[in-house]
């Protein structure tokens, strides 16, 4: 068994699926109370604000999965592209690793190149999702039929809970993988104490795959969270959707537009919801009405474009030094290999 007597208190409830497929549910100290709290502060304050993280309720997972597949955003496909053409170099330099520990696996796409190449090298490997949504199941469920040798501990957890089980049980040698650039939403301090955390649960000899998604042509960038198909505008707009739902909100989305730029002082990516007209909102569950002015804007997402000084420092300040960084022909993207 994965998880020892030790960490009950991480642990609110197990599913076990099959022999090679089991689900644990772990505490993360906040559900829906976290999500009201944080809806009734960041809707308070000036300028008001949602926490990303937030957005990936199973309609929201869903509807990035859409996202991903749109013809301006190019994140999904060029990493993927980067993975297919090294992905033997990526296994062969984690020949000796038995688990996976993947940040945020969604619907593991990308992650079965990595699955075909391990499992050649070594046929027991487990693989361990750590992700918020449920989604999770389904994928893993897929991947168990298209891999007969693979076994799966799923964690359904915020990243750090899901880390801290992982680095305290874990005993055998691990890569951490973290893809999609998604390191990008997280506020640029946050990311160092983000990327600290994921080193200090790293044992020697482990490693840590992560993607990150480049500074480039500012027209490319801001095609890619503006698609002309509006996935991303109904991502967005889900948010106030979920709060309309699991905290009896009662905002009109219709009186909302999705707009997102790249703003190149901060090196990244914004995306707001901008109140079309003066209004009063009045969300019941954290009882308070929310006010907003014409064109005041709710702050949802900083997805953060980076450099290759950027990187370096990142990896550096986390102590993790730089092994091995794949990119694409264009340089849109870079996938890193860090070990400690």
């Amino acid at each position: 068994m994965l998880f020892n007597s030790a960490h009950k208190g991480l642990i609110s409830s197990i599913t076990v699926y099959n022999d090679r497929f089991k689900v644990y549910d772990a505490v993360n100290g906040s559900g829906n109370d976290g999500f009201a709290r944080h809806v009734s502060f960041g809707l308070s304050s000036a300028p008001k604000f949602l926490l990303a993280k937030y957005f990936y309720d199973d309609e929201g997972s869903e509807l990035f999965e859409k996202i991903c597949s749109t013809p301006e955003y190019y994140v999904t496909r060029t990493e993927s592209e980067i993975l297919k053409e090294n992905v033997n170099e990526i296994a062969e330099l984690n020949i000796d690793k038995k688990v996976i520990v993947e940040l945020g696996s969604g619907s593991s796409v990308k992650t079965r190149y990595l699955l075909h190449s391990f499992l050649r090298n070594d046929s027991k490997l487990l693989y361990m999702p750590v992700d918020v949504s449920s989604i999770m199941v389904s994928s893993c469920n897929n991947l168990l039929e298209d891999f007969e040798e693979l076994k799966i501990d799923g964690v359904l957890s915020e990243y750090e809970t899901g880390l801290d089980i992982a680095g305290s049980v874990v005993r055998v040698p691990k890569v951490i993988i973290f893809l999609g650039s998604s390191i990008g939403n997280f506020n640029l301090p946050d990311a160092y104490r983000f990327i600290g955390h994921i080193a200090r649960v790293m044992n020697d000899g482990d490693r840590f795959l992560i993607g990150f998604d480049m500074v480039k042509d500012t027209n490319v960038l801001n095609a890619a969270y503006n698609d002309a198909e509006g996935i991303t505008a109904k991502f967005n707009l889900n948010l106030l959707k979920r709060i309309n739902r699991e905290l009896d909100g009662e905002f009109d989305l219709e009186k909302f537009k999705h707009k997102a730029f790249f703003n190149e002082s901060k090196s990244r990516i914004e995306m707001h919801l901008v109140s079309e007209g003066e209004q009063d909102v009045c969300i019941h569950g954290i009882r308070k009405e929310i006010h907003f002015d014409d064109k005041e804007t709710i702050h949802t997402e900083s997805s953060y474009k980076f450099t290759d000084e950027m990187i370096k420092d990142i990896a550096s300040h986390a102590g993790l030094a730089l092994q091995k960084v794949w990119k694409d022909r264009r340089e849109y993207f870079s996938l890193c290999l860090m070990l400690k």
